[in-house]
């Protein structure tokens, strides 16, 4: 018994103190609590709309360089798969000529097995005819001719097609890795987008309205800016031209809501202008040339197609492909290219008069009519 009892106050001596210690716990908890209280509490300052303006800017052309990008490896994958597809025939017929060759050589070889394998020399000395001897001669002398020649011509085909194979195999090669260049600009678009528009949603509503009206004024007032220097030039310039300006076309569809003077255009610039004015009100889609929907690029290479030139598809493409002319000689229908330097840009948009561009601006927005003034111009060129 006295043992029994000295074990049980040793197992009370060493039992932990579970209670003390948990209200402890709790008690620092508690406390750690109220210190973090008053950080989580505290937002992050509402941006305001200037800067929620910069930021956008700043979003907007590194999509517009992604933009740029994923055309550029679209338009490489699709002319090296042209090029493949081309190899490709020629393997195919290549192969055909080989067939032929092998079934020469095959014919060759069944005549020498008709003959028992016996030396065409010594069958010459059998023969007791020297005429026959004569034929056979020439006979055996053109299958040996033959025979080598074929022989030849099967190994350089061989060599051929086998060159053929290897660019084939280094050209999807070279396609495989644009195709994945061009999911990567594509998903950096989507994302820069994104970031776009989540700076958007951060705004409230009143924000974001503020925002909308103060782009849409810019718009108006550098267009009208741009008209009236436009008709200003036009009026001093000669006193007898002052009356052609009600032969200027209009459009109110110019995307900030006002009424166009729109200079008269003649030849294949007509039908081109025409159909990017067509265009107007039609979404920024990315990587697309139409009918639903355009970037900018897709834009000018649809308008120029409906006037029956073809040009390149991306804008640095056509920057560099077209004829270049200075801005005092620009006339509708030239284009206009925006945001780079000489050897990149990433905007390009349809000259249409008076100072003007219709382009396909951004994502989230439309087809639209601008004031070349509102965007740093890189230099204009002239596609036919």
């Amino acid at each position: 018994m006295e043992l029994e009892a000295r074990m049980s106050a040793t197992a009370r001596h060493k039992r932990p103190r579970v209670t003390r210690y948990s209200k402890f716990a709790v008690g620092a908890a508690a406390a750690g609590t109220m210190v973090l209280v008053p950080s989580i509490a505290k937002a992050d300052p509402q941006p305001t709309v200037d800067q929620v303006k910069t930021q956008l800017d700043k979003l907007y052309e590194q999509a517009a360089d992604a933009n740029e990008a994923y055309n550029a490896a679209k338009d490489a994958e699709g002319k090296l798969q042209q090029q493949v597809d081309g190899i490709n025939r020629q393997m195919s017929a290549e192969q055909a000529v080989m067939a032929q060759t092998r079934t020469q050589l095959g014919g060759l070889a069944a005549a020498q097995y008709r003959n028992d394998g016996i030396d065409p020399t010594l069958q010459l000395m059998m023969q007791a005819d020297p005429s026959t001897m004569l034929a056979m001669s020439a006979t055996v002398g053109r299958i040996s001719e033959n025979t080598s020649e074929t022989l030849r011509t099967l190994a350089q085909e061989k060599a051929d097609l086998a060159a053929k194979a290897k660019e084939a195999a280094d050209k999807m090669a070279l396609l495989d890795r644009n195709t994945k260049d061009a999911e990567a600009k594509k998903k950096q678009f989507e994302g820069d987008v994104a970031k776009a528009q989540a700076l958007l949603d951060s705004l409230q509503a009143k924000q974001r309205a503020a925002l909308e009206a103060e782009r849409a004024k810019e718009q108006q007032a550098a267009v009208a800016a741009a008209q009236a220097a436009a008709a200003r030039q036009a009026s001093s310039s000669s006193s007898s031209s002052s009356g052609s300006s009600g032969s200027s076309s209009k459009s109110s569809g110019s995307g900030s809501g006002s009424s166009l003077s729109i200079p008269p255009v003649s030849g294949r610039a007509a039908a081109v202008v025409a159909f990017a004015r067509s265009q107007l009100g039609k979404p920024y889609i990315f990587g697309a040339t139409g009918p639903g929907g355009y970037d900018c690029s897709g834009l000018t290479q649809a308008a120029w197609r409906a006037g029956g030139v073809s040009i390149p598809r991306t804008a640095t493409a056509q920057m560099q492909g077209l004829h270049a002319i200075p801005a005092s000689s620009a006339q509708a229908g030239d284009l206009v290219f925006f945001y780079g330097d000489s050897s990149y840009v990433n905007h390009v948009g349809l000259y249409i008069g008076n100072g003007l561009v219709i382009h396909a601006p951004r994502p989230g927005s439309t087809v639209s009519v601008a004031a070349v003034s509102t965007m740093p111009v890189v230099s204009y060129a002239r596609p036919a």
